[in-house]
């Protein structure tokens, strides 16, 4: 999922910290369809690469197979956990020279990435309750993060709210609802479809103060995530804002990148 700006070069950094900057190489082993014109790359993870769920890399192409002008670097959050053997990253197509070359990549091709960094992260120490307001190809680092809570055996309460236009456009949608994690509840909020809902966790229209209010008690006392486009994300902190949620207590990462259905 195209992220923020790309990472900078570090003048001062020490050995370890530049080498890391400049770079791990990935290989792609496959990819796979996870949604409505959205891809799911699978890459090899390099050994002793260390990440959180919910960070994000600087991803670098060594060559673009059409003219781009931001370049062949992004920012994308990592859909895959830590404690996967493989990385994956996720992207809707799009029209860019970037995007262009990434839908034409063979399995042995090769990218490179930065040390993942980023603060998208659920503290481990404190053990409320986790809401995740989710828009889109947003779901990236919230995969990253359910996988990883499962894979360790978490009891914490998350609630995931998932908009996307139609069903068809909702990446990850079946692979994560089932996780087997005691107190999880995954509501598919789907704004453009005319299917009758679901008797439960299946809403229409947008995320609003009545479906907050409808799906969480307590509002004030949990910690928000925040993931999707700029628009989005401000229009749940708006909402947020509105209903008491401090501060301290919300967590947003607008993806700068995402403009409509492609990412540029």
């Amino acid at each position: 999922m195209n992220r923020k700006p790309p990472l900078p070069t570090l003048p001062f950094a020490g050995e370890e910290e530049k080498k890391s900057m400049q770079g791990y190489t990935l290989t792609l082993k496959g990819t796979r369809e996870v949604a409505d014109g959205t891809r799911l790359f699978i890459f090899d993870k390099p050994e002793g690469y260390i990440f959180q769920a919910g960070q994000y890399v600087a991803l670098t192409l060594p060559k673009l197979v059409a003219p781009d002008p931001k370049g062949p670097v992004r920012s994308f959050s990592i859909a895959s956990s830590p404690f996967e053997s493989e990385m994956h990253f996720a992207m809707r197509r799009g029209m860019s020279g970037f995007k262009q070359t990434f839908w034409q990549m063979q399995p042995g091709d090769t990218i490179t990435i930065t040390k993942a960094v980023g603060f998208f992260t659920v503290p481990k120490g404190d053990l409320r309750p986790v809401v995740f307001l989710v828009g889109g190809i947003g779901i990236t680092p919230v995969r990253s993060i359910l996988k990883q809570a499962a894979h360790e055996g978490s009891t914490r309460d998350f609630t995931l709210l998932y908009s996307n236009r139609f069903l068809k456009d909702a990446a990850f949608c079946e692979e994560i609802k089932p996780l087997p994690l005691p107190h999880f509840r995954c509501i598919t909020v789907l704004s453009q479809s005319d299917e009758v809902c679901q008797p439960i966790n299946d809403e229409r229209g947008y995320i609003c103060v009545p479906m907050i209010t409808k799906y969480i008690d307590d509002i004030p006392g949990k910690l928000y995530y925040l993931v999707g486009s700029l628009p989005f994300v401000e229009a749940m902190e708006k909402m947020l804002i509105d209903l008491g949620v401090p501060k301290e207590q919300r967590y947003k990462d607008p993806f700068t990148g995402l403009r409509g259905v492609d990412q540029k």
